[in-house]
């Protein structure tokens, strides 16, 4: 069934209301993780240190596989985040911006003082 104009505009403010209402934080989060854990994976599908496989050095060959070492300890996503810190080198502009904002997320739940995260050019 189609939906009228009016009903797609009714659905799009709700949207915006839940995003813009605390109601919305924890799927927001759960948003921001999965685009990092994305982003963290395709920088596992480049090559690793001396162009050997990300694979052969984790063992790690699905991304169901390295999800499931991430969920393995609580730390291990945020470990792995960190990890590109403070130049986010090797990473496009979109996952440097993905892992950032979970770095972000996490000083905020530790009641870490908020730090600048400088983003590489173009990011």
């Amino acid at each position: 069934m189609a939906f009228t104009n009016a009903e797609r505009q009714r659905r799009y403010r709700q949207k915006l209301k839940l995003r813009a209402s605390p109601d919305g934080v924890g799927e927001q989060a759960r948003l921001a993780v999965e685009r990092a854990v994305q982003a963290l994976w395709a920088f596992h599908q480049r090559p690793g240190p001396g162009g050997t496989d990300w694979a052969a050095i984790d063992g790690c060959t699905t991304l169901a596989q390295y999800r499931s070492e991430l969920e393995r300890s609580p730390g291990n996503l945020i470990q792995a985040a960190r990890a590109f810190l403070p130049d986010f080198a090797g990473l496009t502009a979109d996952e440097a911006r993905a892992i950032a904002v979970v770095i972000e997320l996490s000083d905020a739940l530790r009641l870490a003082p908020a730090r600048p995260i400088e983003l590489p050019t173009g990011a």
